[in-house]
């Protein structure tokens, strides 16, 4: 696979794309991100008939997998992010071996706080005020990142 922002595959990378790639709605999105120059959120609830919420936050996914860009703008504006995907079974075999361990790659795509900020947000899930999803949400980080780095750390069974 390559996308035109070489961003480097890995096996998380492939993963986000293709999940993003299966979701319905999202490609339209991304048909409606190839036909406009740029586009607000406000558009696709008119011309794709998605309630805002809904729309806001499937273009931040799209986002964040890199397969949309966002500007800086109020408010938020997005384009289309020119990608290929050429994939073939040694370039599955690479991304998997190049992975690193769970730890260090969060740590790679999170930052160095990333260990301790899922700490402190784990007791309030211990204490029943966050659901696993809602404390990915707070940590701003992949659901699956968040179960497996909770389990890498062993939380799941203090």
């Amino acid at each position: 696979m390559r996308v035109t922002n070489d961003t480097p595959i890995s096996r998380k990378r492939l993963q986000t794309v293709f999940e993003q790639l299966a979701h319905d709605r999202k490609l339209e999105i991304l048909s409606h991100a190839a036909k406009h120059e740029q586009f607000a959120v406000t558009t696709l609830k008119d011309d794709l008939g998605l309630p805002h919420t809904t729309a806001h936050d499937y273009c931040r996914e799209l986002h964040q997998a890199g397969l949309l860009h966002r500007k800086q703008m109020k408010p938020a504006t997005y384009t289309a992010v020119d990608f290929d995907i050429h994939l073939s079974l040694d370039a599955i075999a690479t991304a998997v071996e190049a992975e690193s361990e769970t730890t260090e790659y969060m740590l790679d795509t999170y930052g160095d706080s990333i260990i301790d900020e899922l700490l402190d947000v784990w007791e309030r899930v211990e204490d029943g005020d966050l659901t696993y999803r809602e404390a990915s949400g707070v940590l701003e980080i992949q659901h699956a990142d968040f179960l497996r780095l909770a389990a890498e750390l062993e939380l799941f069974t203090r």
